[in-house]
């Protein structure tokens, strides 16, 4: 163990060299005879630390030097003193790139040395891998987002710290556990591993002062703000007392005093303190990465943007850009300037503030423009959904000032092209997430080694996450070949991220718009925190903009009391619910009526996820009789859609065309209860669909289902479904013999050209700030489906078998899927036969169609009048025929 710890030294002499002497010399690469001196002697230890104490002036290149070194290396290692050189040449490339900001490549350099390493471990000291690669490379996808890769390395890294039996190191694994589990929203956990840390260090060490550091960060985020404050300033008090020739305490301190002015932004006068105490902190005494100097200089600029000071904002804002982009003037950034980091994107959107706020709104816009540009880059960079999904949700503020100034600008000049910012920016700011999924599903890679191989892994990770669900949650085994399958999946994306992110790029709303039909119309909205903003478009381009008062909370509670809490609601109080949904229709339509005629594809935000439109009054006079009401569905077809990306990838899918499958399940063997309805609607759709296969109860098993998904065009599933809004953590169709999880529906390569969901609630699901409601029907069309029909809510077993026979009639005559579904509803409210209560719209609005309406005819079962005119030709044939002769 002594020679373990001599070689640690010599290794930590190696990294402060070039920490330090690394920027003092002009760059050089290693004198070309010293070189060929060790190639000769074929000592390639000796090579490689040649390249490592060669001096650069920058960490840039440094790296660059080292890669060269990689690369020109004219032999594989083959002794221990060569394996271990060859892990010092790739820990000191992932060092250099670290310093030089590049995060990703750096990120890649250390997984390069942990995979050596696993590859040598006879000759792989512990403890070298545990400080020089596990730590940096946990911190590394930390800090780009990649949350459950962190966890993964850092939980090695914890094994890694109790075999070497070393107190201290366990400790600061547990610090960087924290940070993990915070930076996912474990608050409670991430509290937990600060707990199990403060255990073990050393209370007046440095290590101790960094866990109180996390515990304070923990609390500030739950909102417990008198624990963190206590916990900082005992953080800043030990960090304080440190040796002063610790850079990596006084690092921390410097960390500690950012924190304490971020923990107490409510009281500018504190928080600015704190920031100078660790602006007046010298940068010898410490290990200090310029991204976090440049966070200072934004933090001091941003408390000057609160305390409406923009004049004194903007010295700091511009010393926070002279770090991050070198040379360049912030108001002449171009999109070629952009990287994804989040100090940038802050900056970019702070600096926009301070340029409305002085009345320069050309300058603000594309200031907006470029953070959103540094947002995406950002977004690019992460692997993990929850990391992406925090990354949208933290982008909807920027997105709603943005649209404001835009609409203001709007309003002052009438220029065409502040309309046009307003849809790019609400674009923009929708359903970016299935947007990436289902380009990813649209690649066609079937001679690309990497994606089979990449199909192969998602395979598999689909095996071990059933066999984890259905009861082996507690095999630590199979978590563990989960975990490295992850590690390898996570590998292989990254590999293939940059050339799909570029095709991501390639959008323009205008292009899709001139391929609009004639009567087609488009109205995106975004829901701000009060105020709504509609754009609606056509073939000829923006129609009009609007901006109208937004109440969100009666939208959710119109919603929810009268669909889906039950019927009761509107069934006891019609009129209250007449008058509910004609004060809706003003609030969104009124001043934009539908009309007759055309087709309108809505893309709804917000609280206006789920609203059934088709339910809304048109008209404030209340009538008794519920067919006569003055539904939107009356006016004009009704589709829906996530985005304008969203659809249009839509339009171009290539799915199967020809086939029906239904699958009927009343009773399961789970045992849940059995679903009155779907016999029934198994009975009526059967004379009207022709050549369909039909899978009943025991039929309906796994094996034919994914069969029908990957050869039928159209997919009808009757049955129980689960959404995470029924506390399921994997939301699926209950088939007879097994749950199908949606994350299953990434293993199918072809596609159905409609799914019909005819179970309670497959439109509805868990909401997501930015990217819409996580239903089974975004599952359906993330994994490749074009055109899928759902209901928001629990749909009737009395209404639903014979509205599904209506809709499938209609499908035999329709061009137009969602006009079949409108008609379907408007013979409904037509029927007679129907009572009253039944044309309440709790009964018939469930059902919603989204994505392509574009033709999916059925051919009828019925002896169509083709046939029998065709019957009646032939005797007219040969009675002409007759008569000629």
């Amino acid at each position: 163990m002594a020679g373990a710890r001599s070689y640690i030294t010599y290794l930590k002499k190696v990294l402060l060299l070039l920490a330090v002497s690394g920027l003092l010399i002009s760059w050089q690469d290693p004198e070309p005879a010293v070189l060929k001196k060790h190639q000769v002697a074929n000592r390639l230890d000796e090579w490689i630390y040649t390249y490592i104490q060669c001096p650069a002036a920058t960490p840039a290149e440094k790296a660059a030097q080292l890669k060269r070194a990689v690369v020109n290396a004219w032999r594989a290692p083959r002794t221990t003193d060569e394996i271990q050189a060859w892990m010092d040449l790739l820990i000191n490339q992932g060092y250099s790139l670290l310093q030089s900001g590049d995060i990703i490549s750096s990120t890649d350099a250390y997984q390069q040395a942990f995979e050596w390493g696993r590859q040598h471990t006879a000759v792989t000291d512990p403890g070298l891998v545990l400080e020089y690669i596990l730590k940096p490379l946990g911190n590394n996808y930390t800090r780009l987002g990649d949350y459950e890769q962190a966890l993964f390395i850092h939980r090695i890294a914890l094994e890694f710290a109790r075999e070497l039996n070393d107190r201290q190191a366990t400790a600061a694994t547990y610090s960087n556990l924290a940070n993990t589990a915070a930076n996912m929203g474990q608050l409670e956990q991430s509290l937990r591993y600060c707990r199990e840390g403060l255990l073990l260090a050393d209370k007046h060490s440095a290590i101790y002062g960094l866990l109180l550091s996390e515990q304070a960060d923990a609390c500030q985020q739950l909102h417990q703000f008198s624990a963190a404050r206590q916990s900082i300033a005992q953080s800043i008090r030990i960090l304080q007392q440190q040796p002063a020739g610790n850079p990596e305490a006084a690092h921390w301190l410097f960390m500690a005093y950012q924190q304490a002015g971020d923990i107490y932004l409510t009281d500018p006068k504190t928080a600015a303190q704190y920031y100078f105490r660790a602006l007046a902190m010298p940068e010898s005494q410490r290990t200090l990465r310029k991204r976090e100097q440049a966070r200072l200089f934004l933090c001091i600029g941003k408390l000057q943007v609160a305390a409406k000071q923009p004049e004194k904002a903007h010295p700091w804002l511009d010393s926070c850009a002279k770090i991050l982009l070198p040379g360049k003037d912030i108001r002449k950034i171009t999109p070629s300037d952009i990287y994804g980091e989040y100090t940038l994107l802050d900056l970019l959107f702070t600096a926009a503030s301070v340029y409305q706020s002085i009345g320069q709104p050309a300058t603000a816009l594309d200031l907006y423009r470029l953070s959103f540009a540094a947002e995406r880059e950002l977004r690019h960079q992460y692997i993990s959904p929850s990391a992406k999904e925090a990354a949208i949700s933290d982008s909807r503020y920027r997105y709603e000032a943005a649209i404001a100034l835009a609409w203001q600008c709007w309003q002052t000049t009438h220029q065409a092209a502040y309309q046009l910012a307003i849809l790019q920016f609400m674009e923009d700011s929708k359903s970016q997430l299935l947007w990436e999924e289902m380009q990813q599903q649209s690649i066609h890679a079937d001679n690309d080694t990497i994606h089979k191989r990449i199909r192969l892994l998602e395979q598999a990770q689909l095996y071990y996450r059933k066999e984890a669900l259905q009861g082996r949650k507690s095999d630590s085994l199979l978590q563990l070949r989960e975990q490295r399958l992850a590690w390898d999946l996570a590998t292989l994306r990254k590999k293939v991220r940059q050339t799909e992110h570029t095709s991501n790029e390639r959008f323009s709303p205008d292009s899709l718009l001139r391929r609009l039909a004639p009567r087609q119309r488009i109205r995106t909205y975004f829901a701000g925190e009060r105020t709504l903003y509609t754009i609606e478009s056509d073939h000829k381009g923006i129609r009009y903009a609007d901006s109208t008062p937004l109440d969100p909370d009666a939208i959710r509670y119109f919603k929810q009391h009268f669909f889906e809490e039950g019927p009761a609601a509107m069934v006891n109080h019609p009129k209250a619910y007449y008058q509910a949904a004609h004060r809706l229709y003003t609030q969104i339509f009124a001043d934009h009526p539908l009309q007759a005629g055309y087709t309108y594809l809505l893309m709804p935000d917000g609280p206006l996820n789920t609203l059934p439109v088709e339910a809304l009054i048109t008209d404030s006079v209340y009538k008794p009789t519920i067919g006569q009401w003055p539904f939107v569905l009356k006016q004009a077809t009704v589709s829906y859609a996530y985005s304008l990306r969203t659809w249009s990838l839509q339009m171009q899918a290539h799915s199967n065309q020809e086939g029906f499958s239904g699958f009927f399940i009343s009773r399961q063997r789970a045992g849940l209860p059995e679903l009155q309805g779907v016999m029934k609607e198994k009975e009526l759709l059967a004379p009207v669909i022709n050549n369909g296969q039909w899978f009943v109860n025991e039929q309906a098993n796994s094996k034919q289902f994914r069969d029908a998904l990957e050869q039928s065009g159209i997919v009808h599933i009757s049955t129980h479904g689960f959404t995470q809004k029924d506390s399921t953590a994997a939301p699926h169709i209950m088939l007879y013999d097994a749950p199908f999880y949606l994350f299953e529906l990434n293993g199918v390569v072809r596609h159905p050209a409609l799914v019909v969901l005819s179970a309670c609630k497959t439109g509805d699901g868990r909401p997501v700030t930015g990217e819409g409601i996580q239903s089974m029907a975004h599952a359906f069309m993330a994994g490749g489906t074009p055109a899928v029909v759902a209901a928001s809510w629990n749909v009737n077993d009395a209404t639903a078998p014979l509205l599904m026979q209506q809709f499938y009639q209609q499908l035999t005559i329709q061009h137009n899927t969602a006009t079949a579904l409108q008609q379907a509803k408007l013979n409904w409210l037509k029927d007679p036969e129907v009572t009253e209560m039944h044309k309440l719209p709790y009964y018939w609005a469930a059902l919603s169609f989204q994505g392509n309406t574009g033709a999916v005819i059925l051919s009828s079962s019925r002896f169509s009048w083709y046939w029998l005119l065709l019957l009646l030709a032939i005797p007219a044939f040969l009675l002409i025929r007759k008569w000629i002769r």
